[in-house]
């Protein structure tokens, strides 16, 4: 029942339907990849840990000062925790690692 007026309209409809598909693929493409960088990055020492939340920083392109602005930690907090982690709280650790995107999990 397509009609002269209709038949521009479901052809429209099945270029978005095939862009979204499209998406979905990149998606699922992009999760797959974040998923084996994730298992590369474990924590061996706490000596590195910090380290590791700067390289990841400056990865991202983000300054100690907007780092600051995102968190809510000092500049001075943030680089004792660059430098050693075990100097500042945990949940300043938490706080920074969700800025950076970075999920912690325990293992047992």
């Amino acid at each position: 029942m397509n009609t002269p007026s209709t038949a521009p309209t479901l052809l429209k409809l099945d270029a978005i339907r095939e862009a979204i598909d499209e998406l979905r693929h990149e998606l699922a493409r992009s999760d797959a990849s974040s998923k084996e960088v994730m298992l590369e990055d474990h924590i061996h020492s706490l000596d590195t840990f910090g380290a590791q939340l700067n390289t990841r920083r400056k990865a991202l392109g983000i300054e100690l000062a907007t780092l600051e602005l995102q968190t809510g930690v000092s500049l001075s907090t943030l680089k004792r925790l660059f430098k050693d982690p075990a100097q500042v709280k945990f949940s300043t650790v938490y706080s920074v690692c969700s800025a950076l995107g970075i999920k912690l999990c325990a293992v047992k």
